[in-house]
């Protein structure tokens, strides 16, 4: 399925997370869920205010509760309005 967000919206796919030690130990994580999730940006709007804050690839971070969650065959998309994105992860 292809989807192509309009209005000020993004489509993101979710990127699990896994702490490691410097050392390459992946830890545990305990019971307590974060309040919030990264995603890759897949797909963007023609907003031009979308399209000058973001670019496809770019990993942002957003509440877990925001979103329109989409099952697809391959990952879990969601899709978020731009007043949702709490920030732009740079590496």
């Amino acid at each position: 399925m292809k989807i192509k967000p309009i209005g000020k919206r993004v489509l993101v796919k979710i990127i699990d997370l896994e702490e490691k030690t410097s050392t390459g130990i992946i830890l545990i994580q305990n019971n307590e869920e974060k309040s919030y999730k990264v995603g890759e940006i897949i797909s963007l709007s023609s907003n031009s205010e979308v399209n000058s804050l973001f670019n496809i690839n770019d990993k942002i971070i957003f509440s877990k509760k925001s979103g329109v969650k989409i099952n697809d065959s391959s990952k879990e998309k969601i899709l978020l309005e731009l007043d949702e994105i709490l920030g732009i992860i740079e590496e």
